[in-house]
């Protein structure tokens, strides 16, 4: 069986290594794909890259087209996995028709789209002029789009390539922004007997699309285990590291208390577990703790232990908001993405999310009144506009009507509660016209990430399907 386009440039994209900040050899790749045709590219100084395409012979008066990817992926891998994500290449694996990696994320996210572009750039025959923007950073912030200059484009055209489910167009998304909260930390000298408790098992998954599914949050549970401790015992906590992406639930975390007594620990410890494999018993059943006994010789200060404790158990997670508007849609939540002790220097980054930037604003407030209460430090950054429903579009009912002639069935309209990079282009491009859909794809942002190979084949013959009906655009 012959190997369709798409998938050849996946596998060639997958050996670059494009971890959010480490976008420049891919950026590479793409301009090296342009130079290679003869296609006029720009590259900025973030590695952001535009290519343009003329149009074909009776596409001249067609509108032109703007289609959009990003070119980083979310780096996540499993504790177990030696995989370096500035170096290695994903090892990619094919079974049951899924394409996955070896314990680390795929990068389907949005390699797809990525890969997309680059073959309707290399084989399509019939279509309007072409403004292809490959953009970096957006899992960190969405900043290589609030980067980019667009003040060249003639676009009123926009199909968003990172999308999925085949079947669905999105047609509104949620704004953003991600807080760091820090804090200088101050060490006792003291021999103490500890407990090394280890979270594992959780299903994780994208602090956008999943966090309404009420899985377990690992610095979130760390928090309530912590807070329970130090009601009841005399404890001092050592270290705690959690999660590895902002904008990824985390399924793994690992802290260490000094206490006085273990056996006594252990055993007012497994009434804790087992209120918590209750809790998660059918959305998150594979919760599971290893415990280990050790001592130390510093432990952190009584305010500083105590104030790291309340801040995780009080820092709010998941679903805080539903829409009565749109059924299934999350308006409001909030994620606890990572935590972690850098040179003496608690870390912990919150994404928060919103349809509206006055219920964003609330909820910053929030989380700096409790940091700040706390004798935490707070900053926020990469607030990105969400993309609101446009009731005028011309191009959703041609996108609609073009799928059902080539399907035989209706398309979904669905909103998302995940940060697209369609609001940004919206804000700089007013009068574009978007739409955006992808292949079927599951756990992103998980090691667990995968790729149903017939749909992403499927979904880019639509793509090109559609690309090419343009002329036809009332």
């Amino acid at each position: 069986m012959n190997q369709s386009i798409v998938m050849k440039y996946f596998k060639e994209l997958s050996a670059i290594p494009r971890a959010s900040f480490n976008e420049k050899a891919a950026s590479d790749y793409v301009v090296a794909f342009a130079k290679e045709r003869n296609l006029k590219y720009i590259q900025d100084a973030m590695n952001n890259v535009i290519v343009f395409k003329d149009a074909t012979p009776g596409y001249e008066n067609v509108p032109t087209l703007m289609l959009q990817s990003h070119l980083d992926m979310v780096a996540e891998k499993n504790k177990d996995s030696d995989h370096n994500f500035d170096t290695d290449p994903i090892e990619l694996i094919e079974k049951d028709g899924w394409l996955f990696a070896n314990k680390t994320t795929l990068g389907a996210d949005d390699g797809v789209g990525v890969v997309y572009m680059l073959a309707i750039l290399d084989e399509l025959e019939n279509h309007p002029a072409l403004e292809c923007v490959f953009t970096v950073e957006e899992e960190t912030g969405l900043t290589g789009a609030d980067f980019i200059d667009l003040s060249m484009l003639e676009s009123t055209l926009c199909i968003g390539l990172d999308g999925s489910g085949e079947s669905e167009t999105y047609i509104s998304s949620s704004g953003g922004v991600r807080g760091l909260i820090t804090k200088d930390l101050t060490y006792d000298k003291q021999e103490s007997a500890s407990v090394k408790i280890a979270i594992r098992g959780l299903l994780g998954g994208h602090s956008g699309g999943e966090i309404d599914k009420e899985r377990g949050n690992a610095n979130k549970i760390a928090g309530i285990i912590l807070r329970r401790a130090l009601k009841e015992q005399d404890i001092r906590l050592v270290s705690i590291d959690g999660g590895l992406k902002v904008n990824a639930i985390p399924r793994e975390s690992d802290f260490e208390i000094a206490v006085s007594d273990t056996a006594s620990f252990l055993t007012w410890f497994e009434g804790i577990e087992k209120e918590l494999k209750t809790q998660f018993e059918f959305s998150d059943s594979g919760l599971n703790f290893i415990t280990q006994v050790s001592s130390v010789d510093q432990v952190l200060s009584k305010e500083d232990s105590d104030a790291i404790i309340n801040l995780l158990a009080f820092l709010p997670y998941g679903m805080i908001q539903r829409s009565f508007a749109i059924e299934d849609l999350v308006i409001t939540s909030a994620n606890i993405g990572t935590v972690d002790i850098v040179d003496g220097q608690l870390k912990i980054q919150v994404s928060l999310r919103a349809t509206q930037s006055f219920v964003i604003e609330n909820l910053m407030d929030q989380v700096q009144y409790l940091s700040e209460s706390l004798g935490f430090s707070i900053s926020y950054s990469s607030k990105y506009p969400g993309w609101n429903y446009d009731v005028n579009s011309k191009f959703r009912p041609h996108l609609l009507k073009v799928y059902k002639e080539l399907r035989k069935s209706d398309m979904d309209v669905v909103a998302t509660h995940g940060g697209l990079e369609l609001g940004i282009w919206k804000d700089k491009l007013p009068n574009l016209d978007i739409v955006s859909f992808g292949p079927i794809m599951e756990d992103i942002h998980t090691p667990d990430e995968r790729l149903n190979i017939a749909s992403f084949n499927s979904t880019y013959e639509f793509l090109k399907t559609l690309v090419s009906s343009l002329n036809e655009l009332n």
